[in-house]
Order: structure tokens, then sequence, then C-alpha cells
């Protein structure tokens, strides 16, 4: 998860799309997805909001959009329509930075807006999101719609957790997730939720070693707040816990 910066100028694009056979989609906002062997036959689209123009659809520079996905479609057993909402900076991440990367609010803000009109059932976001008053807008605008909103909760270690203002904005129905290892402890980066929150949802998911598959289909594993918020987003869609309108 890397901090946004402000906002730059927002274009909107269209990538491939196949036929939607699933009941339920899920909107991830991230550094794109591959059409892996596993992934192919649950992606709807992809689109770009990043570019103009647009990059080709599923073809992602790095592997993290893609193992959040693939995260996603084991753990709801496959039934899922993925969107793809690429919001990872063209000239790709700076030095030491972990993606997705994107220096500017405004691919993001018009990504959740995409979402919302897509009528998706749910959004999951791995980045870190800016204190800006339309990001937060649009999660607030999203919840209200019905639609659940999954974000990580960050990877700093600290007592409190990334992400706060949006999930406080688009309570009940976005909900924060710290990673936990496999015995169910803490993992040592997770952000924590504050001693006595209120007025936001905290969940914790498996965050630590996650199997899962890079961008070229090699089995891999992801430990972070990112692959946590996945597995909660399929939590959510298994019916469990059903969103306030």
């Amino acid at each position: 998860m890397k901090p946004l910066l402000l906002p730059l100028a927002v274009l909107l694009l269209t990538g491939a799309a196949t036929p939607d056979r699933h009941p339920l989609r899920v909107a991830i906002i991230d550094s794109g997805v591959a059409q892996t062997a596993e992934l192919e036959p649950l992606l709807v689209a992809e689109y770009d909001m990043a570019t103009n123009p647009a990059r080709p659809a599923f073809h992602p520079r790095f592997d993290h959009g893609t193992m959040v996905a693939t995260i996603l479609a084991r753990a709801v057993h496959r039934d899922v329509g993925i969107i793809s909402l690429r919001i990872d900076d063209p000239a790709g991440c700076p030095p030491g930075a972990n993606p997705p990367c994107q220096p500017s609010a405004a691919p993001v803000i018009a990504a959740i807006r995409r979402a919302i009109g897509l009528g998706v059932d749910a959004i999951n976001i791995s980045l870190a999101l800016d204190k800006d008053p339309q990001i937060t807008a649009a999660i607030r605008d999203a919840a209200a719609k019905g639609i659940r909103v999954v974000m990580a909760a960050g990877n700093e270690g600290l007592g409190r957790p990334g992400n706060l203002g949006p999930a406080r904005a688009a309570y009940p129905n976005a909900v924060l997730v710290g990673a936990l290892d496999a015995a169910g402890k803490p993992w040592s980066g997770t952000n924590r939720p504050e001693p006595g929150k209120q007025r936001y949802n905290y969940a914790w998911q498996l965050g630590v070693k996650v199997p899962t598959a890079a961008a070229d289909g090699r089995a891999v594993t992801g430990t972070g707040t990112s692959f946590a918020a996945p597995i909660e987003t399929a939590r959510l869609l298994d019916g469990r816990a059903p969103a306030i309108r």
C-alpha cells in the first residue's frame, strides 16, 4: 500500500470484456489483472483508469492485482465475476515502493465511480487512500448504494488502521482488514484497530504467505493486508453479512 498524492487529470477507458456468467461481481481496484488460465473464465472486463490511450487489457505490469484476484477467486470457489479497474501509474513504481503505485487520487476516484455505475456487489481496494475528500465521498456513495467496500488496513505496523476516514464515512458497509499469520496471530506489519474504536468495521483474515498466483500463472505466496482483504471480500459475499441499504 502506497500513499496517494493529489489529483492529476482523469482518463476513463474501457478494456476488453467477456460475457458475465456470474451472479456476483467484484470490482478490484488495483494494478490490473492478468488473464491467467485460472482467472480467464471469471474476468468480465478491465477498465484502465490511468492512461490514454488504454494499455492492452489483462496485461498488467505488476503481479499485485492478479495475486489479489486469484485469492478472491479461490475464496469464493470461483463463483464470481471479476471487474478489473486498473489504476497503477504507467511510469511504474519508484524505487523501494510496492505496487500498486499511483501518485494521483483522480484514477482511484474514477475507478470507484465506475464501479458504482456498474452496480457491482463489492469493491476490493488494496492500497492506501490519501485524505482526499473526493475519494472519501466516492466510497461513501458506493456504500450508500449497498456496495460492500473492503479496504486493506495497511502495512506500517501501527496501532491504528490506514484508510480510516473512508471506512468511517462508509460505515457500516465498509470494512478494514488486518493480516493474521497461520497461527491466527496478528502479523507484525499489520496496522491494528484502535482501542475502543467507534463507527468503523475492522476484520482479521489470513495475510501471511497466502497461496496465490503471479501474472504469468506461477504459484506464489503473498504477505500483507492487501492479501487479507480479498478473503474478507469473499466472506461478505458468502451471505453471512448482508449489506445495509
